[in-house]
């Protein structure tokens, strides 16, 4: 017993030893001559020297290692470099090997994560990251006569700080600072801090800036708040010189991998009132938005949108002067879960309307349930579809109640020969209880309507090939034509405006989808690209009169026989009157460095009647490689103004960037009689990119 308690003492004693020995970081030396003054425990170390252990290397012209100190004395062509490839060069440095602590001579450093150059006649190193540089230069330029501290020689830009901090793979701060653009000061600044790392951290970003005609200068300046690596709010102070300030805070979470969301506010102060008030309000806009998966319980999720003032999102149609194209905001909260063939939905809608006076007219749907089974097999090919809709629908004023929808499906799909043939026959029973308040009238409801369907369809193509074994080697062309009829009879559906109906429907319609698909082949892989696709649908209603055998069919092409040509259209025709009721034409045209798109839509009312016609383009081109130049603008035709127009431009070098974005928009503005105007907002926005150090952006 007394020898197995030995030999466990050895072995513990040996793997002790081991551990001891393997932790240990040794240093080398390397030289063309190498000495060792035993008297001064000191190597001299002469051409080309280096001297290293796992974390950093210092290589120099001479070199002197004290064994016990474990300082270091280098001189001419300096470099010390870490193992995450960090680096300083100087004339001269002293360095304790074993506390990473010293100074460096006429030094220049490389921050290798950020890109970022920092020069001065001298670096204090405090310890293993954290270094202090007292009137020094930064910049993320490539200069070689900067970087080899050759005298008067300026980069493209460079902070200079009285006093700067660093601590690697954490932060920069320097203060005061002035920036310079080849040597000339352009701004001061009282501080400037730097994150060195991914890690997101509590701080001032940098601003944004612009010029408007309608709100005057504005600034806004963000400042970040880390709250945990799945939580942070930004806030957003901003001040329009014309109009007001304000403050908008955003709160992101990502609470689990299964829930995300954001929580905005925004509190804004009128300088002046708002059109025909008479009184500054403080606008106060709310909205949230969540996404929760529960997994096998299904998904939550809600958007909500509330303002305190009705005019705070008026944002009127461009192409409608007279009209609003956001008349509601609208919240919506969901949930929907599904276990193999069945489902439950939960969904509620709130509607603020931003014209009337007030919201008590304004139908809200709190709740709608719908529930059922899809696709579920009852036997061999006989599918049974079914859902339940109940739905309560609330206003202070007008008609309000409930109403259900039950809706029933069989269908047996198969096949016959060369085509697939689906026939499904079904019916929706509707029921409502209402009243209209404040009378208080009520109502009850009920409706059988059937409903029966049949479609055709079929696929056929064909594949043509060449001799090519490089390039175009071949196409291939499918067609897909379907026929389907659906009928409903006339049934009597004497229901509230809340109540989704089913007219009487005797319809035929036909779909024919044309596909060209070409295959290439480049350095030995093929790729495939579809060079054409048009798709028509005509259809004809048997219950309706159109007075013409040519009822409106709809048609779609996308042609694109190039890489950098794309050729879009859609449009509905009517053969009755020979018009297009509505239309929408594009043409993109782009190889990376110019590019050009023009789009044109058209679209009239139910009594042909034109009502929007418009034109938006935007041209883009790289004159040089570091300059980029753009030039958008909408026409409205039928309103015979323009709605926006955009110029700009982006030049960019390894190390700076500076951009100017103009900017000319009109708008319709509400006047004191009820008319809408148009105003014209013209500005421009900022854009300042120092490569490494920070980037005031344009607005969007």
């Amino acid at each position: 017993m007394k020898k197995l308690k030995l030999v466990l003492f050895v072995a513990i004693a040996i793997f002790i030893s081991i551990s001891s020995f393997a932790k240990e970081s040794y240093i080398h030396i390397q030289a063309d001559h190498v000495s060792y003054s035993k008297k001064f425990s000191t190597y001299y170390a002469y051409g080309h020297c280096k001297i290293y252990n796992t974390d950093y290397i210092l290589k120099a012209d001479k070199v002197n290692f004290n064994d016990n100190s474990s300082i270091a004395e280098a001189k001419g062509h300096v470099y010390i470099k870490d193992s995450s490839g960090n680096w300083i060069r100087g004339s001269y440095a002293i360095l304790n090997y074993s506390k990473y602590k010293g100074y460096i001579r006429r030094a220049v450093m490389f921050v290798k994560g950020n890109h970022i150059y920092v020069r001065a006649n001298k670096i204090i190193i405090y310890g293993k990251n954290r270094y202090f540089i007292k009137d020094g230069a930064i910049t993320s330029c490539n200069c070689p006569k900067f970087i080899n501290y050759e005298e008067d020689v300026h980069p493209k830009w460079t902070i200079n700080a009285k006093n700067t901090y660093i601590v690697r793979n954490d932060y920069l701060f320097a203060y005061p600072v002035l920036m310079k653009a080849r040597g000339v000061p352009v701004f001061f600044l009282p501080f400037i801090r730097k994150g060195l790392n991914n890690k997101r951290r509590t701080g001032f970003l940098f601003p944004q800036i612009g010029m408007s005609s309608s709100y005057g200068f504005k600034y806004i300046q963000p400042f970040f708040i880390n709250i945990s690596p799945s939580q942070d709010v930004t806030l957003y102070p901003f001040d329009y010189s014309r109009e007001g300030k304000g403050l908008r805070g955003q709160y992101r979470f990502y609470w689990t991998k299964h829930s995300k969301g954001s929580w905005d506010a925004t509190i804004f102060k009128e300088k002046v009132p708002y059109v025909d008030s008479t009184n500054k309000k403080t606008r106060v806009n709310l909205r949230a938005e969540q996404y929760v998966d529960l997994g096998e319980y299904g998904y939550f999720s809600y958007d909500a949108n509330i303002v305190n003032n009705r005019d705070n999102l008026r944002v009127l149609d461009m192409s409608k002067i007279e009209t609003s194209s956001d008349r509601y905001t609208t919240s919506t909260a969901s949930y929907y879960v599904n276990y193999k063939d069945y489902f439950l939905s939960i969904y509620s809608q709130f509607y603020q309307d931003l014209i009337s006076e007030n919201n008590r007219a304004t139908l809200q749907k709190m709740p709608v349930l719908k529930f059922g089974v899809i696709n579920k097999k009852l036997y061999e090919n006989l599918t049974l579809d079914f859902t339940q809709t109940v739905s309560n629908d609330f206003r202070i004023n007008g008609a309000r109640g409930i109403y259900t929808d039950s809706t029933g499906f069989l269908s047996y799909p198969f096949k016959l020969y060369h085509f697939s043939i689906t026939p499904k026959v079904g019916a929706h029973e509707l029921y409502s209880r209402w009243e209209y308040a404040p009378n208080n009238y009520k109502f009850t409801r009920r409706a059988f309507v059937p409903d029966y369907n049949l479609s055709l369809s079929s696929s056929i193509y064909g594949i043509f090939l060449n001799s090519n074994t490089s390039g175009f080697v071949g196409v291939k062309h499918t067609i897909k034509p379907t026929i389907s009829y659906q009928y409903i009879p006339e049934r009597s559906q004497k229901f509230s405006d809340f109540v989704s109906t089913y007219s009487k429907t005797n319809k035929v319609t036909f779909d024919l989808e044309n596909i060209l698909t070409a295959k290439f082949v480049n350095n030995g892989k093929p790729y495939y690209r579809q060079v054409f696709y048009n798709r028509i649908t005509a259809y004809y209603d048997f219950s309706k009169d159109y007075h013409t055998p040519y009822p409106p069919i709809y048609e779609e092409t996308i042609i694109q026989p190039f890489d950098f040509l794309k050729l879009t259209s859609q449009a509905h025709y009517f053969f009755k009157k020979h018009v297009f009721l509505d239309s929408s034409e594009g043409v993109d045209i782009g190889n990376g460095r110019v590019g050009l798109s023009v789009d044109y839509t058209m679209s009239r009312d139910s009594g042909y009647n034109l009502t929007d016609e418009s034109v938006t383009s935007k041209i883009y081109a790289y004159p040089i490689k570091e300059l980029y130049l753009y030039a958008s603008f909408e026409k409205s035709i039928h309103y015979s103004y323009y709605p926006s127009r955009e110029f700009g431009f982006m030049y960019q070098e390894d190390c700076w960037g500076v951009g100017l974005d103009l900017y000319y928009t009109r708008s319709p503005e509400e006047q004191e009689n009820g008319e809408f105007e148009t105003h014209l907002d013209q500005g421009f926005w900022i854009t300042l990119n120092l490569t490494g150090l920070f980037s005031i952006n344009r607005q969007y």
